[in-house]
């Protein structure tokens, strides 16, 4: 029998993935207070049946209830369910990737299980991290669609409350056929929306890559969805940027290591009899810290020990990128966005000479600091600003190019409305193409102008006739009655 549409999710919410490993590769951490401290509510963390279940029959709840025991009224919660186990999947690994399980009737005892055991206090349930990338999921569109149904049919009947979360696509799935890429990625969720409709409530989608075509892609999954006749809230279960992939230059130096990251991940070696060997450098990273100092600026500044002005480079363009990148999904009608991570996986994640740690280092906006995580990096600042100024969005839209006051020969310029509950609205802008310009923002309330870009810097405004004029350049500005940095 069909689901019922889903209903609007309520409100707007940033929030923040753990990591991929929570309680895996170390103690299950008290870690809310250091997403609160950011203003994240929304938190999104990845469990295995290899924790749950070690063994047939015996069932673990210590990272559960770890996890279950840090969350207030108030507070979001995704868990991404993945199916990697030692004895009870076809590819048997405590870690990744996931496969099908040997048997349903177990699997469907297992969800079961951990569904129940939480007790509602999940709001959003996910079968699998994008399954689409054989290095997540060790099977086929099919074996992921009959695993999904029985997973959906557990967590309807067991939390009735919450909300399916379709297993995540990526970038290269969603435009694999228009740009000639991987046939089987190109396939992958028309198969699986075409036959699992029924089974899911959100669509989740992962846009790394070019911030620039968010909104192409958020446009391709409302596409697919409404093809057959699917649609679904559109979510975002990671995101962040960039990568060292992103510039041209570093390319010819990353042959050898994207074809090594097929066979490590987390900078951990999955051995044949499913364990994780914690220590193993990569090759291809290793030789590219031989190389360092001959490498290209954009490639450095993602290793570990670069010289300072390449980090504060990195950090300035990955806080950038967080404020368009945040900003571009919503307007594009994401009601959920959570950012890919809050701090590295553990307090000693080996060395960083692994594909892992270059890819995905910067991206942790906290550390570790005496064994717990509370040292904030800059991007982290970033985040609370911005979760700050979006605490009750009920919307944000852009406004139109051709607004009056706008440069007519500028399609560079950027610029945003946030309406909200509670408040007056704010505004974001930014240009594209780097030159300043100096645009008239409407305002609509009694309170003070104030503005402060992406890197926490005042900016100075000025009112003019029921408007407030807001320099522009490459960095985001947040304008709003009483922003401050």
């Amino acid at each position: 029998m069909p689901s019922p549409p889903t209903p609007p999710l309520a409100g707007i919410r940033i929030g923040l993935c753990r990591g991929v490993s929570y309680g895996l590769l170390d103690s299950a951490e008290h870690f809310m207070p250091a997403m609160r401290s950011l203003g994240s509510r929304l938190v999104r963390v990845n469990l295995y049946w290899s924790q749950v279940e070690p063994e047939p029959g015996r069932f673990t709840w210590d990272v559960v209830d770890a996890f279950l025991g840090q969350l207030d009224p108030g507070d979001e919660a995704w868990v991404t369910v993945c199916s990697s186990s030692p004895w009870a999947t076809r590819r048997a690994t405590r870690f990744l990737p996931s496969s099908p399980a040997r048997d349903l009737a177990e699997y469907r005892r297992f969800v079961g299980e951990l569904v129940r055991h939480c007790g509602g206090a999940v709001h959003f349930w996910q079968c699998e991290n994008e399954p689409c990338v054989p290095l997540l999921w060790a099977g086929g569109a099919d074996e992921y669609l009959a695993q999904l149904a029985v997973f959906s049919q557990v967590v309807r009947k067991a939390a009735p409350d919450a909300l399916v979360v379709l297993g995540a696509a990526v970038p290269a799935a969603m435009f694999a056929r228009e740009s000639g890429g991987d046939e089987r990625r190109a396939g992958y969720f028309e198969g699986i929306v075409r036959g699992g409709g029924d089974h899911f409530d959100l669509f989740d989608v992962h846009p790394y890559g070019d911030p620039y075509a968010i909104p192409a892609l958020i446009e391709a999954c409302g596409s697919l969805l409404a093809a057959h006749g699917a649609v679904r809230p559109i979510v975002v279960g990671e995101h962040n940027g960039p990568m060292p992939t992103a510039f041209p230059q570093n390319l010819p130096h990353l042959g050898a290591v994207l074809t090594e990251h097929r066979n490590v991940f987390l900078g951990r070696t999955i051995l044949p009899d499913g364990g994780l060997d914690f220590d193993r450098e990569t090759p291809a990273v290793a030789d590219l810290y031989r190389r360092m100092d001959d490498l290209p600026p954009t490639l450095r500044m993602f290793m570990a020990g670069c010289p300072a002005e390449l980090a504060e480079r990195r950090d300035r363009i990955l806080r950038e990128e967080l404020v368009i990148r945040t900003v571009l999904l919503l307007a594009g009608g994401v009601r959920r966005v959570a950012c890919f991570q809050l701090a590295p996986e553990a307090p000693d994640t080996g060395g960083r000479l692994n594909v892992r740690s270059l890819m995905f280092d910067a991206f942790a906006l906290m550390d570790y600091e005496n064994g717990t995580i509370s040292a904030r990096r800059p991007a982290a600042e970033t985040f609370a600003l911005m979760a700050r100024e979006l605490a009750d969005a009920c919307e944000v839209r852009r406004l139109a190019a051709d607004r009056p006051g706008l440069p007519t020969d500028r399609p560079g310029l950027h610029l945003y409305e946030i309406r909200r509950e509670t408040r007056d609205p704010a505004y974001v802008a930014w240009s594209r193409d780097g030159e300043t310009a100096h645009i008239p923002v409407p305002w609509r309330s009694t309170g003070r102008a104030g503005g402060v870009t992406a890197l926490g810097e005042d900016v100075p405004v000025r009112s003019r006739d029921g408007e407030v004029v807001v320099p522009v350049t490459a960095t985001p500005v947040i304008v709003g009655p009483g922003v401050a940095p």
